[in-house]
Parts: C-alpha cells; sequence; structure tokens
C-alpha cells in the first residue's frame, strides 16, 4: 500500500479553514483542538435542519427560478481514497444540462464568495464526480440569509487549486510544524483566537 492511500482522510471542511487560515488545520489535524462554538454557529447549525426539510420540496436549483431540477439528492456522505476526503455535499441537483452541487452558508453574503467557499464546495464537486461517474458542470454556493447565490463553471484551474490544497494540507499534518501566519481582521472572530496567542 502507497503512502497516500495510508493517509487519513482529510474532512472537506478543513480546505476552507486552510483559506481562512492554515493554522487552523494544524491545530485540528495535529493538535486534536475543536473550535469553540460561536452563536452564529449554533444558528447555522438550525438553519441546516430547516433548510434540509425546504430543499426536499424545491424544484429548482437552490431554489432559484433559473433552472428545472428532475432528480435531486441531499446530505450525501462521500469519500474518496483517490482525493483523501471525505465530507456531506448539501445538495446535488440534475438538471437538463447536468450536474450541479450546492453548498449553503448561514452568514451574510459578500460581494464575491469567499475563496475558501468556493473551494470547498469544488472538492464537494470532484467527490460527486468520483461518486456518480459524471461531470459537474458548476458549482453554487449560497449564502442563505440574504438570499443570494453565486454560480460558478467548474474548470480545470479550481479542480488543480484544491488538490494543491490537498497536498498543503496533508504538508502541515506530516511535518507537525506550526504554519506561520500574519495577524489580520479574520483573527477577531476566530474560534482558536485564545490558542492562537499562547503560541
Amino acid at each position: 500500500m502507497s503512502e497516500d492511500e495510508n493517509f487519513q482522510l482529510i474532512p472537506v471542511t478543513w480546505i476552507k479553514q486552510y483559506h481562512f487560515c492554515p493554522r487552523i488545520v494544524y491545530y485540528l489535524g495535529v493538535i486534536g483542538y475543536s473550535e469553540r462554538f460561536t452563536e452564529s454557529m449554533l444558528e447555522g447549525k438550525e438553519f441546516h435542519f430547516s433548510e434540509e426539510r425546504k430543499t426536499k420540496r424545491r424544484k429548482t436549483v437552490g431554489g432559484e427560478r433559473k433552472e428545472l431540477v428532475k432528480t435531486q439528492w441531499n446530505k450525501l456522505y462521500i469519500t474518496s481514497t483517490k482525493l483523501s476526503l471525505y465530507g456531506v455535499v448539501d445538495g446535488v441537483a440534475e438538471t437538463n444540462d447536468g450536474l450541479v452541487v450546492v453548498e449553503n452558508k448561514w452568514m451574510k453574503a459578500p460581494k464575491r464568495p469567499y475563496p475558501g467557499h468556493v473551494y470547498q464546495t469544488v472538492a464537494y464537486a470532484m467527490l460527486v464526480e468520483e461518486a456518480f461517474g459524471k461531470f459537474v458542470r458548476k458549482v453554487v454556493v449560497r449564502y442563505v440569509r440574504d438570499e443570494k447565490s453565486f454560480e460558478i463553471p467548474l474548470t480545470e484551474d479550481l479542480r488543480r487549486h484544491v488538490l494543491w490544497t490537498i497536498s498543503k494540507i496533508k504538508s502541515i499534518i506530516e511535518s507537525e510544524k506550526t504554519p506561520r501566519i500574519r495577524e489580520s481582521k479574520k483573527c477577531l472572530n476566530c474560534g482558536f483566537k485564545k490558542i492562537c496567542k499562547g503560541l
């Protein structure tokens, strides 16, 4: 068995965390810390339960009026030893033009989707492609509080960047070295802020 096959599977959410701050991956994957739950995180968990019920009744992608859905799957747990990933996909919709992967976010909509959210959703799409044996043509990142969705075509560049991120995450875990970071505004609301200041 190769070294890659021996390597533990990485949660897809770590791809989002890596793009927020690589040090979070170190805390989760090397030290084994859990992030402190904030009020907005708890609200997000409650939202996911109610959103799941609504999604089952929807006939369009992400509740938008643009594309009719032929078939849809919600909360799909998928693993891939090839990608070294596992995760729960919020939604997969089959339309007349192919598969679409939807990721819901319980937060205010930014002007453009956060890179970590895009790469996380692309990673889910790559899992779906492997599991379904079909290409995903685009992903949708949906910011539910503002009912705003961003459609992103699934390109080879995005796929390559996800593979690059996976390799960086593996490197952090294998080396067990604390990644260097520069303090920024993002640090203010980080659940690992207190731990980070102690390093």
